[in-house]
């Protein structure tokens, strides 16, 4: 799994940094979730490399449905997958 957040990444891997306790409900999640995978490595990315990511929580906090994407994304998410040499959806 990849993230653009040093600090959650950093949280995650047992770093832990006391004064992000706002995302300790987030940490919680993530690893009640992680934990039905038989092996999950956490990885830190800079937000440059990860601009699909990036645009889609951007996406996200507009409140636009999630549902659907995988084989209908919004046409701003297209333009990063395809840019990011990925194959349109149909």
């Amino acid at each position: 799994m990849e993230s653009d957040s040093k600090v959650l990444i950093d949280n995650i891997k047992g770093n832990v940094c006391t004064k992000a306790w706002t995302i300790l409900p987030l940490l919680d999640e993530i690893r009640r979730l992680s934990a039905g995978f038989s092996y999950v490595e956490w990885r830190w990315i800079p937000r440059g490399a990860n601009r699909a990511a990036h645009v889609t929580a951007e996406i996200g906090l507009r409140a636009v449905c999630p549902q659907g994407w995988a084989n209908q994304p919004p046409p701003s998410l297209v333009r990063v997958l395809a840019s990011d040499g990925l194959p349109s959806p149909p």
